[in-house]
């Protein structure tokens, strides 16, 4: 991981330690205060990444190279890609919806394009900066369109709708119930996982 001043020239391959969407990053401290200083006001920097994981679709495929330019632009609009700080990780999600009255008019709500629901909101303290895919030919573009897919786009749009009302009424509440669904959906294939392991031991 390289430090804020050499991430700012950094033009090779992807520092090892870098997770952009996926399992959790064993980062540690030191590592994620890096990330919090790229996304503060007025540091410019480039961080060069991988893609690890399918929550962003075609859109960035696993294996894409991306490129993370923090303090490119503060204007950041629906559809847009960003890089953000999620908890241990370091996400690459495209902004679904912006708050827009009182307190939540400093978050956004961000959504993989493969997921079936959105993210928690997110605060712009933890944006990191916008995201840039390379195409085949060696070129940093910006991440193209969205493309949800077809059974996907009702759950999808339902839960954003709810998201965005909750976030304008109250968004530490919004970001608590995102994160109760979020453990909801995840609570079966974690117990599944325990039972196995725990089947596993008993013959071993």
């Amino acid at each position: 991981m390289p430090s804020p001043d050499k991430a700012a020239s950094m033009t090779s391959s992807p520092p090892r330690g870098v997770l952009v969407s996926g399992p959790l990053w064993k980062a540690g401290l030191e590592d994620l205060a890096r990330f919090r200083a790229l996304s503060r006001k007025g540091a410019a920097g480039i961080v060069h990444s991988t893609v690890r994981g399918s929550s962003m679709g075609s859109s960035l495929p696993a294996g894409s190279q991306i490129r993370i330019r923090s303090g490119s632009d503060e204007r950041w609009k629906a559809g847009d890609v960003i890089a953000f700080l999620g908890g241990s990780r370091v996400m690459a999600h495209r902004i679904a919806a912006c708050g827009v009255a009182g307190p939540a008019n400093e978050y956004f709500i961000a959504h993989g394009d493969n997921n079936w629901l959105c993210d928690p909101p997110v605060h712009r303290s933890a944006v990191i900066g916008s995201v840039e895919v390379a195409t085949p030919e060696g070129n940093w573009v910006p991440v193209g369109e969205a493309n949800v897919p077809g059974y996907k786009k009702g759950v999808a749009r339902t839960s954003l709708l709810v998201m965005r009302a909750i976030l304008e009424l109250n968004p530490p509440l919004a970001i608590r119930v995102s994160q109760w669904i979020s453990w909801m959906r995840m609570a079966p294939r974690l117990a599944l996982s325990i039972a196995h392991r725990l089947i596993r031991n008993v013959w071993n």
